[in-house]
């Protein structure tokens, strides 16, 4: 597994826009990462993510009985699907359990992966709507480059700004330049401030500075 500091270093994503997760996920913000070729890294980047939540029980969603569990429970923990998709794995989810599972986040943290590249990609899932995808905060997209060597990178976040409409909700705040590799800030974000990105700045810094690399060392870190 890696963490956040490994994914910098890979070129993944920059330290601005491990600081804006920071700051959004910290307050306990439900997320998917989407892309429709496997091997894109978009289990590692879920994973990396996670060590950036509130510290909540996560729950793995082993079976639909687990989503009806979560569906009445008042404490708020953090639901975590492997991938929303057919298949036999552990903690795959398809059909009416992906409905449920996003109603989920009514009341607790949903994360999950899906093979997807976009927005209407995500939508054309079963079990998912332009409605409950409306109860998801953020969407981050993989994407991938490169022949003899390939270069993964967070092509694409959204953010969602509210409304009943998946469509019309989610704006599009950071976005990767392949010509150039670098990640543009597209909109300025709603879900964190601009003194919250600028305080979990410091907090990466630090992270790269002390060398915490180890998914337990940055997961301690940011609980203190």
């Amino acid at each position: 597994m890696l963490s956040i500091a490994d994914l910098i270093e890979a070129g993944t994503l920059d330290g601005r826009m491990a600081a804006y997760f920071l700051a959004v996920l910290s307050k306990g913000k439900s997320f998917l990462v989407g892309a429709k070729p496997g091997g894109t890294g978009k289990t590692t980047v879920m994973a990396a993510l996670l060590n950036l939540i509130p510290d909540v029980e996560i729950v793995p969603t082993e079976d639909g009985e687990v989503i009806e569990d979560g569906l009445s429970d008042q404490v708020r923990k953090c639901y975590v699907a492997h991938e929303i998709g057919e298949g036999s794995w552990y903690a795959y989810i398809s059909g009416e359990d992906v409905r449920n599972f996003l109603e989920l986040a009514k009341n607790h943290l949903v994360v999950s992966n899906l093979h997807a590249d976009n927005i209407e990609e995500v939508l054309a899932h079963e079990g998912i709507d332009a409605e409950n995808l409306a109860k998801i905060d953020l969407l981050v997209f993989m994407r991938v480059a490169g022949s003899s060597s390939f270069r993964r990178r967070i092509g694409a976040v959204y953010e969602n700004r509210g409304g009943p409409n998946a469509r019309d909700a989610f704006k599009l705040i950071f976005e990767w330049d392949k010509g150039k590799d670098i990640f543009k800030v597209m909109n300025k974000p709603a879900l964190a401030s601009e003194a919250e990105i600028q305080e979990a700045q410091k907090m990466i810094g630090e992270i790269i500075d002390r060398k915490l690399r180890t998914i337990d060392e940055v997961r301690t870190f940011i609980l203190e």
